[in-house]
């Protein structure tokens, strides 16, 4: 008999399969069949033995598949701040005392980057929207690590210096040097890896940037195409200074100036009354909901709202954790103490971290679900783990008791970049030591000196 089985490059098994398809689809003893970075074959592990020929295997058995994680909003760099900022302020960049991005060099954001992009590994993420300064290293540590990103620089003209006392002034000459800053990012790291790193413009908030530089970033974002990334009404003191500037909203600003739309991935969306949240939701934004960051600076964002408005809820850690299943966890509960009541659910979660985060970044069509044709971005977790037992319908343990500590092996573009745990492509202790460094250094410039 001939044997007409196709030759494939990797052949995944598993227990479970959690393809988060339309349908909803869980394929018990299943498999995926890679080529080429796509998924060529997905079903029945016994089925795709006789169909497929592959180059690699992984066994799975005593674990459970579904699609890399997608963390729609994230500064890695700002690992240094963690442990910290959340007893003395809520947002770094308008907090004293602390290591400021202005202090950084390139190299430190490399490694603190680095410290970040690992930890979003670890914990199953395999797609991220990462800014800040220096966005060539946060890029450089995505490609390395073999993460999926949308990278961006931190655009703004008010002086960090002066802002973290509390006070705003805009500068020609700081909007000009980070327009330039993310302009090359974009030249240099654009399409880098195949398609695998991309880059977008990131105006850091509406208070932050001058009319005059929110308009030269629509010019610029248009030309471009892709999303603009930032963050909105995530500070009464943000809503203040922009009201006291312009007489709006930071949500009316934005529409005002164009900025306003689909293509908006906004950050935080906290201090809105109900006519923000009616425009915001018109205009199709997408919210990245940062419940962790949120509830740790004793706030909580009007998500159902927003949702019920019209705009698109995705998930995002932003920083103050890499696990993206802790953060599932945390919108839940946020919401069900502000609704007082049972108004959101492990699917609708597990989705916002998913496929409505990868359609919100213009990738549904690649990532974001587990089907023939999509990228191979796969997060196997251990099953015989007890916090995913019992399992009885899936999604429930997945979200309200797994954690990114369950996380076993990681799959981006078809590439094994974490197994058993471990960085397949760089020294994860290495990385840890070099940005324990680098923090060290720059706690000892703000006066204070690591314990050890």
């Amino acid at each position: 008999m001939n044997d007409d089985r196709k030759p494939c490059d990797l052949l995944v098994s598993g227990d479970l399969i959690f393809t988060l398809d339309v349908a909803g689809s869980i394929i018990r003893d299943g498999a995926i069949a890679i080529a080429d970075r796509t998924i060529v074959g997905i079903g029945p592990a016994d089925l795709l033995a006789r169909r497929w020929v592959p180059a690699t295997t992984i066994d799975g058995t005593g674990r459970l598949m579904l699609p890399g994680l997608i963390n729609a909003h994230n500064h890695t760099p700002l690992m240094i701040t963690r442990g910290m900022i959340e007893d003395i302020g809520f947002a770094p960049m308008y907090t004293p005392g602390i290591p400021q991005g202005h202090w950084l060099s390139e190299e430190d954001a490399y490694a603190l980057s680095s410290l970040g992009m690992y930890e979003l590994l670890r914990a199953g993420c395999t797609t991220v929207v990462d800014y800040y300064r220096y966005p060539s290293a946060c890029a450089r540590a995505a490609s390395e690590l073999g993460l999926r990103a949308v990278i961006a620089g931190r655009v703004h003209d008010a002086d960090p210096a002066a802002l973290a006392v509390g006070r705003y002034e805009h500068d020609r000459a700081v909007g000009k040097a980070s327009l330039e800053e993310n302009a090359e990012l974009i030249a240099r790291w654009n399409g880098h890896d195949e398609g695998r790193i991309r880059c977008d413009w990131a105006p850091h908030a509406p208070d932050t940037c001058s009319d005059d530089l929110l308009r030269e970033v629509k010019k610029l974002a248009d030309a471009h195409g892709g999303n603009v990334h930032t963050h909105l009404s995530q500070l009464p003191l943000e809503v203040e200074a922009v009201k006291a500037r312009s007489g709006r909203t930071p949500p009316q600003l934005l529409d005002e100036l164009g900025l306003l739309n689909e293509r908006l991935i906004a950050a935080h969306c906290i201090h809105m009354e109900r006519p923000d949240i009616e425009l915001c939701g018109k205009a199709g934004i997408t919210v990245a909901h940062a419940p962790i960051g949120n509830a740790k600076g004793g706030r909580i964002a009007p998500i159902m709202e927003l949702r019920d408005a019209g705009a698109r809820i995705a998930l995002c850690t932003d920083t103050f954790s890499g696990d993206l299943i802790e953060a599932m966890r945390w919108a839940i509960a946020m919401q069900r103490i502000s609704r007082q009541g049972n108004v959101l659910d492990a699917r609708t979660v597990l989705h916002w971290a998913t496929l409505e985060g990868a359609t919100a970044i213009g990738m549904a069509d690649k990532v974001g679900s587990l089907e023939i044709g999509k990228r191979a971005d796969i997060v196997l977790l251990d099953n015989r783990s007890p916090s995913l037992a019992p399992l009885v319908d899936g999604y429930g343990v997945l979200v309200h008791s797994a954690s990114g500590h369950d996380v076993d092996t990681v799959i981006v573009d078809g590439r094994v970049v974490l197994s058993e745990g471990r960085l397949t492509l760089a020294d994860g202790d290495a990385i840890v030591a070099q940005a324990q460094s680098v923090a060290a250094k720059l706690w000892q410039r703000a006066g204070r000196s690591p314990i050890g």
